[in-house]
């Protein structure tokens, strides 16, 4: 029988409402999630990591929660485990973990979009089709995955794409790896590549910042000007700024600031053909990083452990490598 470690981490999937609270909030321990599943032959063991709700996470949290999942992983009576976590940042979260973790046994994320309060409540299913999911053989060397209304989607492209839905998670640029039907287990693809970045410290003072039509330099300098080791700028397209950014980010480079490039879309790679000012050939001849096929929010997840764990300029840069 398979031994799956489910570790709670709070968010919705543990919300109840409360008779001195007016609203839901993390609350449920491992027996009461024991006490919804149905028996599946799957032998369960629960830890609490933290009882907080997705937007309360942070990620020198989310690097904690990687060290504790590898630790109860490295037990050779474990064979994967299941992390229930908000969905605020779950997508953050999952990508800590997939680039930071040791272990190569499964992880597997879920969470709830709504409270155990709600006639709505999507936890339970969420949580067994986890669980159905880590003990699978077809779960092997996916990395980590995160399942949502039957779908399960690789960490690193993984997306939330509605706020209110239950099949609230996507992954734009590839679709899920596959799904969770009843017993079964359908694998339709692997992810293309992982990456792996040993971790013990990361750099926090990392800024995301998203440029939009006619944007200025305001938050830019504001960042350099307070010393922030990193800045990850969410560009246009495959990689454009308008012609007034290139200086600032010319003195961040002077200045020692790294800076990342991702693509503001939600899906496709960087790069283009154009030769006008501002284009891709402008930032990378200024000796921007690159975060290919990166969300904003996981290329700051990614610059920040990059930032705590490189030895040299050249391993820094070999990591974000086109």
């Amino acid at each position: 029988m398979k031994r799956i470690v489910v570790i709670t981490t709070g968010g919705a999937i543990g919300a109840r409402r409360g008779p001195m609270i007016g609203g839901a909030v993390p609350s449920l321990k491992g027996d009461d999630f024991l006490s919804m599943l149905p028996r599946s032959g799957v032998d369960l063991v629960f830890e609490e990591f933290a009882n907080l709700p997705g937007s309360h996470f942070t990620a020198v949290s989310a690097l904690d929660l990687s060290h504790r999942a590898d630790g109860l992983l490295a037990n050779s009576d474990i064979d994967g485990a299941v992390i229930l976590h908000g969905p605020d940042t779950l997508e953050e979260t999952a990508y800590m973990l997939d680039l930071t973790l040791v272990t190569t046994k499964p992880v597997v994320f879920t969470g709830a979009i709504r409270s155990s309060a709600s006639t709505g409540y999507d936890g339970v299913v969420n949580l067994a089709n986890a669980i159905r999911l880590a003990a699978a053989p077809e779960a092997q060397d996916l990395g980590v995955v995160a399942i949502f209304d039957e779908e399960f989607h690789a960490a690193s492209e993984l997306q939330q794409v509605h706020s209110q839905a239950l099949g609230a998670f996507a992954s734009p640029g590839s679709g899920p790896l596959g799904q969770v039907e009843g017993e079964h287990v359908y694998l339709r693809h692997r992810p293309a590549s992982r990456q792996r970045i040993v971790c013990q410290h990361l750099e926090e003072m990392v800024d995301l910042i998203r440029v939009t039509q006619g944007a200025d330099v305001r938050q830019l300098r504001h960042s350099i000007e307070d010393g922030v080791a990193g800045v990850v700028i969410e560009s246009f397209g495959g990689g454009r700024l308008p012609p007034w950014w290139l200086p600032m980010i010319t003195d961040a480079i002077q200045r020692r600031t790294a800076v990342v490039i991702a693509t503001r879309c939600m899906a496709g790679g960087l790069g283009d053909e154009f030769g006008y000012v501002g284009a891709f050939h402008d930032l990378r001849r200024l000796g921007v990083l690159f975060a290919q096929q990166l969300s904003g929010p996981k290329a700051r997840i990614k610059l920040m452990v990059a930032l705590g764990a490189a030895r040299n300029t050249s391993e820094m840069r070999s990591w974000f490598a086109l």
